[in-house]
This record gives structure tokens, C-alpha cells and sequence, in this order.
């Protein structure tokens, strides 16, 4: 299995209803605690929906991309139970209060972090001298050159190349 084939793979189980686990296995929590403390957006109080929890939920929001806000903080499991140990649903109104209380600091933080890391620890397929981190599923033609053979080509009824 390539290792193209492998990132596709792990991308998937991030695509299955799963609770926060399904992320923490590869960004560890240490990391997102590191990013809220250095950037200064650390909860202070004790809250149901701290900063720790606001980045994953934006990490949530970006890979859940066709549930609602409200549903992916369900889905992940992201709010803390209440005084009275209950766990009632958080209101919409606080799910977007904290993600934008969170701003994009602690986000570029965990970007450069997991980047750097993950260039470490991986082997990446090249593209044209660039590493592949990602596939998207955009579509545009290349020109039907031998350098370019490893595209493949898109068939009329194939849906992407």
C-alpha cells in the first residue's frame, strides 16, 4: 500500500461518526493544550466549553464539513458536563461564542506544530517536486505528456481523475 493510499485511509476514519478519539490518535491532546497556553486563549474558569475543546471543535468543522456546528460538537462529544454532572446539549450561541473567542492563533500554532512533526515522523508521495499532504477531490486537465502519466485520466463518466 502506498503511502498515498495510507494519508487517503486515515483521512477516512476521520469521515466515520466518531467520537473525539478518532482525532486525538493523531494530534495529541498535549499539542492542542500547548497551542491554546502558548497563543494565551487557555480557559481561565472552569467551563463546559473550554478553549482546548473550541479547537477541536473547529478541526471537527472542517473535516465534518456536511454536518452542522451544533452536530459535530454533538457528534464529537465536545462539551463537558454540567455542575450537577448532566450533560445537556450546549446552545448554538456558545458553541459559535467560543469558536470565535478561540480566533486563529491557537490554529496556526497547531498547523506549524503538526507540520513539523508530521514531516518527521512520514515519507510523502511527490507531485511535481511538491509533497503530498492532501487531496481535495479538485479537477483541471493536464496536458497528455509521459511526465504526466501518473495522473491517470478522466474518462466522460468518471466523476474526478
Amino acid at each position: 500500500m502506498s503511502n498515498f493510499s495510507k494519508e487517503l485511509q486515515i483521512t477516512a476514519e476521520f469521515c466515520q461518526e466518531h467520537p473525539i478519539n478518532a482525532f486525538s490518535k493523531h494530534i495529541p491532546l498535549e499539542w492542542i493544550k500547548e497551542a491554546v497556553q502558548q497563543t494565551g486563549k487557555a480557559s481561565v474558569r472552569k467551563r463546559r466549553f473550554p478553549a482546548e475543546q473550541a479547537v477541536w471543535l473547529v478541526l471537527g468543522i472542517g473535516l465534518l464539513r456536511n454536518r452542522s456546528i451544533q452536530d459535530v460538537c454533538d457528534k464529537l462529544e465536545l462539551a463537558f458536563p454540567d455542575s450537577s454532572g448532566d450533560l445537556p446539549p450546549l446552545a448554538v450561541s456558545s458553541i459559535i461564542k467560543g469558536k470565535e473567542k478561540l480566533g486563529a492563533e491557537p490554529l496556526k500554532y497547531l498547523f506549524k506544530t503538526t507540520a513539523s512533526v508530521w514531516e518527521k515522523q512520514h515519507q510523502f508521495d511527490e507531485v511535481c517536486g511538491l509533497k503530498l499532504l492532501s487531496v481535495d477531490g479538485t479537477q483541471f486537465k493536464t496536458p497528455h505528456t509521459t511526465n504526466n502519466q501518473h495522473f491517470g485520466y478522466a474518462q466522460k463518466t468518471a466523476s474526478f481523475p
